[in-house]
C-alpha cells in the first residue's frame, strides 16, 4: 500500500513503522488543498491511503461528499514515537489487509472499524 501520513502530531515513527510493514510512504503538496474534501479527492486521484492524527480530518471522512476508495487510519493515541509506532503495529497485527472505504480508529488498546459513506 502507498500511504499519505498526515497530521501535525504525527511523528516520523509512523512512516518508519509503515515501511517496516512493507508499505510505501508518500506526501502531498498542501498548498492546493482548501478543504477535507479536496484533501480526500487528491489522495483518491493519487491512490494513497491516509493515516492521520487529525481528529477533524477523521470525523470529516464520515461526511465526505466525494469518492474515496482507499483506507483511512486515525491514530487516536497520545503523541509520542513509541505510542504511534505501537499503534501501527497493533493495526497490522489485527488486520493483515485493510479494506477500502473503511475508517480504522486505533486507540491505546484497540482497533475499531467504521464503514464510510458509499461503501458497498
Amino acid at each position: 500500500m502507498r500511504w499519505l501520513v498526515h497530521g501535525s502530531k504525527t511523528t516520523s515513527a509512523v512512516a518508519n513503522a509503515l515501511r517496516r510493514h512493507g508499505h510505501a510512504v508518500d506526501s502531498l503538496d498542501p498548498s492546493p488543498l482548501q478543504s477535507s474534501d479536496d484533501f480526500f479527492r487528491v489522495a483518491h486521484q493519487k491512490q494513497l491511503d491516509v493515516i492521520t492524527t487529525d481528529s477533524d480530518l477523521a470525523s470529516s471522512a464520515a461526511q465526505m461528499a466525494g469518492r474515496f476508495d482507499r483506507s483511512i487510519v486515525f491514530l487516536q493515541v497520545e503523541g509520542g514515537d513509541v505510542e504511534q509506532d505501537d499503534a501501527v503495529d497493533r493495526l497490522f497485527e489485527r488486520y493483515k489487509r485493510l479494506s477500502p472505504r473503511r475508517l480504522y480508529t486505533v486507540t491505546g488498546s484497540r482497533v475499531k472499524v467504521k464503514q464510510l459513506p458509499g461503501a458497498r
